[in-house]
């Protein structure tokens, strides 16, 4: 659609008052359309909330919701809370800008907007009422939790009554074990009448397809109920960091291919588990070892081994931008490699909006990993 977008704020906060807001954005719209000397399309197909942690938090957000809005024009509001004395009064601020793209072609730009809500923390509690207000009616309401942390959770769980989609990103947690699990739990308890996604999950949807892609084949499909051991690589960011992502994953095995936990123990960056199926005992280790320079933290290889001795590995490759899915069957070697996909915040979200519904195959899978967890931690 566009090759750049433009970023524009308007004036100074203001006391929270909803018909201002509107008549100011109708203000701008009009003028926009006035100085472009042409057509200027008010883009709006639905609500998009994302809850900060802090104003450093949400000082970063504009930019990234600007190229969600390329995808899915909305009407973005970013929240968060602030101590009293950070904020002069009233209790409530609010900053307005929008973001147009610039046309390839000749045609119209397309503009959207947002709203920043900035609340003392005596205030907190009616940020949800506030929000409500702002939102364009008869729209889809689509809420990011980026911050994740449990001081924010009697007021997420206000938003979400209205909500018809729950964003969050558990590796935002990792620091934190306790408050990880009480927001976790939460995930896997979610509320009713709301969709919910991670971003952790789709930073492993790769990862998922090739596994899965081995066992496609009638002729290695009988693979898939030899499996005996697992063996995860991480790439650490720092020593006894909680592995988001290889958690799920090992969650998205467990509950795909009816595994049943025996075991868990963890001694530092190793973490071992044992499960049974079938009568087959399975063992599922993690090791981790820091990031060279240059190396992103995560996941770096998984192998899988079966009992008669095929072994199914998927790895990135070091210097390129490709994950590569190799089968040792029979004395065969098949090998392929895939583009890595785009990891950045944008482009997750953008992933995350253009599914609709429950995802099964997730709440699965975090359900598995919330548990194994919870017993790590024992």
């Amino acid at each position: 659609m566009s090759n750049s977008w433009l970023t524009g704020n308007f004036g100074i906060p203001m006391e929270i008052d909803v018909a201002a807001i509107e008549k100011e954005l109708a203000s701008f719209w009009k003028s926009a359309g006035e100085t472009a000397q042409k057509a200027v399309i008010r883009a709006c197909s639905c609500n998009f909330i994302a809850f900060a942690q802090n104003r450093n938090e949400a000082q970063g957000l504009p930019a990234v919701l600007a190229q969600v809005s390329e995808w899915h024009p909305s009407r973005s509001i970013i929240a968060y809370v602030e101590p009293d004395e950070a904020l002069e009064p009233p209790d409530m601020h609010a900053w307005i800008s929008a973001h147009c793209s610039i046309p390839l072609s000749r045609g119209p730009q397309v503009c959207c907007e947002t709203i920043t809500l900035a609340a003392r923390t005596r205030a907190r509690m009616n940020l949800p009422d506030t929000l409500l207000s702002l939102l364009v009616p008869d729209l889809p309401v689509y809420l990011y939790w980026r911050s994740f942390r449990t001081a924010d959770k009697d007021v997420m769980e206000r938003l979400a009554r209205f909500s018809h989609l729950l964003i969050v990103d558990s590796h935002q947690s990792r620091e934190d074990p306790l408050n990880r699990l009480h927001i976790l739990e939460l995930l896997v308890d979610q509320p009713s009448g709301i969709a919910m996604r991670d971003l952790n999950w789709s930073r492993i949807t790769a990862w998922r397809d090739l596994i899965a892609q081995f066992f496609d084949s009638p002729a290695t499909s009988r693979y898939v109920r030899e499996i005996s051991e697992v063996e995860i690589i991480r790439n650490l960011s720092a020593p006894g960091s909680i592995p988001t992502r290889t958690l799920l994953l090992t969650g998205w095995l467990a509950s795909s291919l009816g595994w049943k936990r025996v075991s868990a123990e963890r001694s530092g960056d190793r973490w071992d588990s044992c499960w049974m199926s079938e009568g087959r005992e399975i063992r599922v280790r993690f090791t981790g070892t820091i990031s060279e320079p240059g190396q992103v933290p995560g996941i770096g290889a998984i192998t899988l081994r079966t009992q008669s001795k095929a072994e199914f590995s998927v790895f990135v490759e070091q210097g390129s931008q490709c994950i590569s899915a190799v089968a040792f069957v029979d004395g065969s070697r098949v090998i392929h490699s895939v583009p890595e996909e785009p990891l950045d915040e944008a482009s997750l979200l953008v992933r995350e909006l253009s599914q609709t519904g429950e995802d099964a195959v997730f709440k699965a899978a975090l359900a598995e990993a919330y548990e194994l967890e919870k017993a790590f931690q024992k």
